[in-house]
């Protein structure tokens, strides 16, 4: 049986098996040699989860034996389906005579020398920067480009890892201290470290499709980052861009240009660039898929397609490029990755956090890099230490926008109470009249009563025990048991879930008094989940009241 090789399969990488299996091959998935003992972590997860849908193949030492074993498999194409598999993905492509780019100019695409190094080689603008051999180096730059402020990263990683934006010659000389004993975002340590010039304005990611050295857009996404005191830079989010811009043109027909000057001929590439006062400027090509494991799914109802799809039917059939290039960029709907920042260090479980954005009406996806159990979490400083991604799409932009900034509030202000140490909620005292509430609504409707008895369907005067498929037309909230709190959460979630737009939701103040500052959580709650926070009533004290939107 014919293979379609995938070069280190993690990410959005894993888009590729399906495709290529649903043609009628077989994935060959190939790993890059490496100890990094995260990267290995991660292959046997998705191991397991792929089974015995592919085929595994390990690089070896001996470049040669290597590539007569891949011959055993008769493969017909080879993908880079991480930045990890880049430069093994190249060397394969002409190892093998398969159509792909060529390996004597991986260097442009992979390093950010080599890069910047050709843009300045086909005139186009480019960042101002320099390789760093000494301390010497950082004084010497800092000074003959008179700087404010400078950018130190490798030359070579991912995930922005060592990243930082120093604002003198002093602390880039410290950072790069520190960078010298760390590891780069492929797991290893580098010398290779860069300084460069900072640009401020808005950063975009435009994620390209190439045939035969033409190239074609595919999706375009704008960037949001947080910079802290100490000049790291954590993900905010990454907005879909539906609709183009001023300057948005000139930024792909940037893009273009880039894209010839580092030799990018064949395949999927993902695209970092800066649009400040004078244009677009590249930070950075990545020659494979975006990141962030996207799924079919996702992007299907984002952009209408999905990259890996359109990447093997152009492989396959190059002449089908000139009819997809010629296509109309028009996104059906909005869609954001707004990805989480912990502002501290913590120790607990980010259970809450996936009961609250899973009520978010736009959510999609959660994509968690963290551990189910309660665990150790580092402050976010780069896009490797945001723990969890929420994939959100909305025909609506104000929608979209709004289930943002809920998340953003709670996040920014309230961030304990996205996570918890998996304690029970200590049980208090029932004292509030439910049955006083219930006599201020309309006899005749039907209204759910939830304690730690049971949920009720109140009418009349009676009560019988409540459907769960049932809407009603108003709720009194009054669990006030022993529970974990993210029981106690989707308990709240489904009543609000089950009332019908315009109906009230009343919550009994014992109900949130165990919680971590249990009105602002209320209201975060019900915020969430569509119901308007209400003025509270004088002589309802302490009970928290909304209405269904």
């Amino acid at each position: 049986m014919q293979h379609m090789a995938i070069v280190e399969c993690v990410s959005s990488g894993r888009l590729y098996v399906n495709e290529i299996i649903s043609r009628g091959y077989r994935p060959l998935i190939v790993n890059v040699t490496t100890t990094d003992p995260y990267m290995l972590n991660y292959r046997e997860m998705i191991r397991r989860s792929i089974g015995d849908k592919a085929d595994y193949i390990d690089e070896c030492g001996d470049f040669d034996r290597f590539v007569e074993e891949l011959k055993k498999y008769d493969i017909v194409a080879a993908f880079a389906g991480s930045e990890y598999g880049v430069r093994l993905a190249d060397r394969i492509v002409k190892a093998l005579g398969l159509r792909g780019n060529d390996a004597d100019t991986t260097y442009l695409r992979c390093n950010k020398e080599g890069m910047y190094e050709a843009l300045g080689k086909a005139g186009i603008r480019r960042i101002e920067g320099m390789m760093v051999r000494s301390e010497d180096d950082i004084r010497r730059f800092w000074k003959d480009n008179d700087l404010d402020r400078c950018v130190m990263k490798y030359a070579e990683s991912a995930a922005t890892v060592g990243l930082k934006i120093c604002s003198s010659p002093e602390e880039a000389i410290e950072h790069y201290r520190v960078m010298l004993e760390s590891v780069t975002g492929f797991g290893t340590k580098s010398t290779d470290i860069l300084i460069q010039e900072y640009i401020g304005g808005t950063e975009y990611i435009v994620d390209t499709l190439s045939c035969d050295g033409k190239h074609m857009i595919t999706d375009i996404w704008v960037y949001a980052k947080i910079r802290s005191e100490d000049g790291t830079l954590a993900y905010d989010y990454a907005k879909l861009i539906k609709d183009l811009e001023p300057g948005h043109t000139d930024m792909v027909q940037y893009v273009y240009k880039v894209l010839d000057a580092v030799d990018m001929k064949w395949g999927i590439s993902h695209n970092e660039i800066k649009i400040d006062r004078k244009g677009p400027v590249l930070i950075e090509v990545n020659a494979r898929p975006l990141g962030l494991a996207m799924t079919p799914e996702y992007l299907d109802e984002a952009l209408g397609y999905h990259l890996t799809d359109m990447a093997i039917d152009v492989y396959l059939d190059p002449s089908r490029f000139e009819r997809l290039m010629r296509r109309p960029y028009n996104p059906p709907k909005y869609a954001m990755m707004k990805l989480m920042i912990v502002p501290e260090d913590i120790v607990g479980t980010f259970a809450p956090t996936f009961a609250f954005s899973n009520m978010i009406r736009s959510t999609r996806e959660v994509l968690f890099f963290g551990k189910d159990r309660i665990s150790r979490y580092s402050r976010t400083i780069d896009l490797d230490t945001s723990p969890l991604v929420i994939k959100m799409i909305n025909s609506d932009y104000g929608e979209l926008m709004k289930d943002y900034e809920v998340l953003r509030t709670a996040e920014s202000r309230y961030f304990h109470l996205l996570y918890s140490l998996g304690e029970k909620l200590r049980p208090v005292e029932p004292r509030t009249d439910t049955g006083r509430i219930l006599e201020y609504f309309d006899p005749g409707k039907k209204i759910v009563l939830v304690t730690d008895e049971g949920r009720f369907s109140c009418q009349y005067g009676k009560r019988v025990p409540a459907s769960d498929s049932e809407i009603y037309e108003g709720a009194v909230y009054a669990v006030c048991g022993e529970m974990t709190a993210e029981e106690r959460y989707r308990s709240i979630f489904w009543t609000m879930h089950n009332i019908r737009s315009g109906g009230p939701f009343i919550a009994v103040p014992e109900s949130y008094e165990a919680m971590k500052q249990g009105t602002v959580l209320m209201d975060f709650l019900m915020d969430i989940c569509g119901v308007r926070i209400m003025v509270p009533a004088y002589d309802f004290r302490g009970v928290i009241y909304g209405v269904k939107r």
